[in-house]
């Protein structure tokens, strides 16, 4: 996704098929709910050998649809609408955040490094959210 993100800027690292093929393999990972989960998007495992939390996430879910948005495919397709459509529903209306949790091991999300993955999943989803409008 990053590759596909950083090829809407700089020609020639993706060939067109290459890049059909990331965007395929990104839209067949979207789950029922509209979202992205950061567990179906790489073959992660913890440190501490706990599992890893596969409900859609903000992180997921931002990066997706911002690298769908900045790679070309229009806000109108129905894998980013429900994407964008799940992070507004999803949004925490008390902190304004975006929820995700550490791909390294399970984390006290109260803590300063807890916060970490939510703070990176606002940033995307703003960005993501931003692009569409």
């Amino acid at each position: 996704l990053m590759l596909l993100w950083a090829s809407a800027k700089v020609t020639g690292l993706l060939t067109s098929e290459q890049r059909q093929s990331v965007i395929d393999s990104a839209v067949a990972t979207q789950q029922s709910d509209g979202g992205w989960s950061m567990a179906s998007l790489g073959a992660w495992k913890r440190i501490d050998g706990s599992a890893l939390d596969t409900t859609s996430d903000g992180y997921a879910t931002g990066l997706v649809t911002l690298a769908l948005q900045q790679a070309g495919v229009s806000r109108a397709n129905p894998a980013v609408s429900t994407g964008l459509e799940w992070l507004r529903r999803n949004q925490n209306r008390t902190t304004g955040q975006w929820p995700a949790s550490s791909l390294n091991k399970q984390r006290d999300p109260a803590s300063d490094i807890g916060r970490f993955m939510s703070d990176a999943a606002t940033a995307y989803a703003v960005l993501s959210l931003t692009q569409a409008h």
